[in-house]
């Protein structure tokens, strides 16, 4: 049985689908497991062990372009896809849309999620999503209409001695950087949109930061591009920050958060990066239930203020309204996850 699964976006989407991918793989009806992704996230698609072969397509004409772009993206994947010959097709996102694909590219038979009761478009399975549930226990579910079970729920992002090496010799050696704390304080953002409203303000995360260096902590920034703004704020606050913000590739970015004692993230990709690495991360969320995208990892904790709130959860269906006050983020003090970090015990011994 030959499988195509279609995930497009994001990196820590991509990365919570890979427990999925490992049990199809495994499978021993299954064949072979090839991927449709998003030229933005080649970075760790091209890197997952279980997958045979990668297709990409250009995910910010797909997601940003003109209708007439859409489309003709959306049937070049299709018809190369075609050639395949798949028996079964998965769309591993919410939106029905890449059902299309699906059936333009001949899968005989398509799965996809089953959102707020409607009915199927163009899938021959509809799989439910109902309640509280992570992420990585969604995408299992899709497997089970073949019969297929998720035995193991780890991320999956390879990571060679060697470059784990080198990265600790171009980064963390100038430093002096051997006992550190890494900051994430932006994310939130792929090719599709930007969730500001994700994001622990940078003055919480600047605080925080005076709080580990004053306890004689080292203090590392990382993020990409998008990011560095953000970074810049902290930095001018905090001087005594080392910041890697869109210096690192991905790779040399998840062998920085191994090594780290602890990171702290928004809820983001390089979250999800940091959890596939074994990092111990402790994640703040807002918007977003925790229970759908926290680091299940050991040693990992999720810190969310919503609970209670009448606007909390307020993500709903891909949508990340806008909100002016952002209470559920802004009532976790600096205070408290600096607290954290010294209950929990450390990823490394000091």
């Amino acid at each position: 049985m030959k499988i195509l699964v279609i995930k497009v976006a994001a990196i820590g989407d991509f990365l919570m689908a890979t427990p999925a991918l490992r049990a199809l793989k495994q499978a021993p009806q299954v064949s072979a497991v090839h991927v449709l992704a998003g030229r933005s996230i080649a970075p760790v698609a091209g890197n997952d062990p279980d997958v045979d072969q990668v297709f990409y397509l250009d995910d910010r004409r797909l997601f940003r372009g003109g209708l007439l772009a859409r489309a003709v993206e959306a049937l070049k994947a299709s018809w190369r896809l075609r050639r395949e010959r798949y028996d079964v097709g998965f769309n591993f996102h919410r939106d029905r849309r890449f059902g299309i694909i699906l059936f333009l590219a001949g899968c005989r038979r398509r799965i996809g999620f089953l959102r707020n009761g409607r009915r199927p478009w163009l899938l021959t399975d509809a799989v439910p999503v109902e309640g509280i549930k992570h992420h990585i226990f969604h995408y299992c579910d899709l497997l089970k209409p073949l019969g297929i079970v998720c035995l193991d729920f780890k991320m999956a992002f390879p990571l060679g001695e060697d470059v784990a090496a080198a990265a600790a010799k171009k980064f963390l050696a100038p430093e002096g950087l051997d006992n550190y704390v890494v900051l994430v304080p932006g994310g939130a953002a792929n090719v599709k949109e930007e969730m500001e409203s994700r994001r622990w303000p940078a003055q919480h995360f600047a605080e925080l930061a005076g709080l580990l260096l004053a306890a004689n902590r080292r203090v590392l920034l990382l993020g990409r591009g998008g990011d560095a703004a953000i970074a810049a704020r902290i930095k001018e606050a905090q001087p005594a920050v080392v910041d890697l913000t869109d210096r690192t590739t991905l790779a040399e970015a998840a062998a920085i958060l191994k090594l780290s004692r602890w990171v702290v993230s928004n809820d983001s990709g390089l979250m999800h990066l940091a959890a596939a690495v074994g990092a111990r991360v402790i994640s703040v969320f807002g918007p977003t239930h925790p229970g759908e995208k926290k680091p299940l990892n050991e040693g990992s904790v999720a810190v969310w203020k919503g609970e209670g709130m009448a606007c909390s959860p307020c993500y709903r269906d891909g949508v990340f309204p806008r909100c002016e006050h952002l209470d559920c983020l802004r009532q976790i003090s600096p205070l408290e996850i600096f607290e954290l970090t010294k209950r929990f015990q450390p990823h490394r011994d000091s």
